[in-house]
């Protein structure tokens, strides 16, 4: 097996230091978040750092194939991805009322996450000769590509999950942005998201799901109940005022106040802890980091790398700032991790292959 060493030298580690910096940061929070727990930390951290390893073997393993190459069998790692969230439904692992996860090899895995970047690299095969052609994309070459999206979203959203399904679908839609629509394409897409909170109210959200987003509403109407959540992650965000509380001195995630705050809610962990001023330090690294994703997909060598690229930076804007703004009750609280902070391997490892696939289009656009 002959290894280009070119590929090395040209490593993009402005991408790689940012993002170690954020993974870095995550992980003392996440020793933060899981110390009151009566397991401790250890256990957390330990699998925090085996899903980082092999996002690590898998970061290797999508540089050493050309993103092309990848790209042209994007069909059968789509079926492939599509099949284990049909097998959740099927034979997942339940929790918490929900079935997200299915047990491979004696692991879980949550399938619904590796989906993120699969339809990334599908959608973006799909498309790149319109965007080669500065061909805007008609109602009709929308067709397929919502087509696709819309199968996992729907078997994600019965899992139900719908907080991945809504970013799938955002992701789609920018990716559909950037390559270019029709004036009469935008017309009909803004009908459709008039009308679809409509649709996903009465056919697909969820008795606990509508409660959530009437308790974001009206946080008041029942605090106690599905309120919860929002107002407790309120408390703890303002309660670290301008420098925080210092690290492990969280009041609201030690007392067990705020569910889920190694999971969905760790921003407002972070937040309590380092105030006002980590947390705009935590948004310059997420920004700087997007902002090198853009970097790279305008710098890609083809159209192909390009869409591929902006697909990953919207799948990490449109998670951070869904995250936040549930956080600080700017968003109805829905099931979104915080990228490479959030505890949770499938989700580490999905990001992981994110960066895989921007580094491999960064260092091929000096080898032609």
């Amino acid at each position: 097996m002959r290894i280009d060493k070119r590929r090395y030298y040209h490593l993009d580690w402005y991408l790689i230091i940012n993002g170690l910096l954020i993974f870095g940061i995550g992980l003392l929070n996440l020793v933060s978040a899981t110390s009151s727990f009566s397991s401790g930390s250890y256990n957390f951290i330990i699998k925090q750092l085996i899903a980082f390893a092999v996002g690590l073997v898998l970061i290797a393993v999508i540089m050493y194939y050309d993103y092309r190459i990848i790209a042209n069998h994007s069909r059968w790692i789509y079926l492939g991805g599509l099949l284990l969230v049909i097998l959740v439904l099927i034979i997942g692992l339940a929790a918490g009322g929900a079935k997200r996860w299915i047990s491979l090899f004696g692991f879980s895995i949550q399938p619904s996450e590796l989906m993120k970047p699969i339809l990334v690299i599908f959608l973006a095969n799909m498309l790149y000769d319109k965007k080669r052609q500065n061909l805007p994309l008609s109602l009709k070459d929308i067709g397929k590509p919502l087509l696709w999206t819309l199968i996992p979203f729907v078997l994600i959203v019965k899992q139900p999950d719908l907080g991945t399904g809504i970013v799938i679908i955002l992701v789609c839609f920018a990716i559909l942005w950037y390559v270019g629509l029709k004036r009469s394409t935008y017309a009909v897409i803004f009908g459709v998201g008039a009308i679809s909170p409509f649709f996903a109210w009465n056919y697909l959200m969820k008795p606990y799901q509508k409660m959530r987003v009437l308790s974001f509403i009206n946080i008041d109407a029942d605090p106690a109940g599905f309120g919860y959540h929002a107002k407790q992650a309120i408390i703890a965000v303002g309660s670290g005022r301008f420098l925080g509380k210092g690290f492990m001195n969280g009041t609201q995630h030690k007392l067990q106040f705020i569910p889920e705050h190694h999971t969905d809610f760790i921003f407002t962990v972070f937040s309590e802890e380092w105030g006002f001023i980590g947390s705009v330090i935590l948004f310059a690294l997420f920004i700087s980091f997007i902002n090198r994703c853009l970097k790279i997909a305008m710098n890609a060598h083809d159209e192909l790398g390009s869409i591929i690229a902006f697909g990953v930076a919207a799948i990490i804007w449109v998670q951070f700032t869904i995250n936040v703004m549930m956080a600080i009750h700017l968003a109805p609280v829905v099931g979104i991790p915080l990228p490479f902070i959030s505890y949770g391997g499938s989700s580490l490892i999905s990001m992981m292959i994110s960066v895989g696939l921007l580094l491999n289009i960064s260092t091929r656009r000096y080898m032609f």
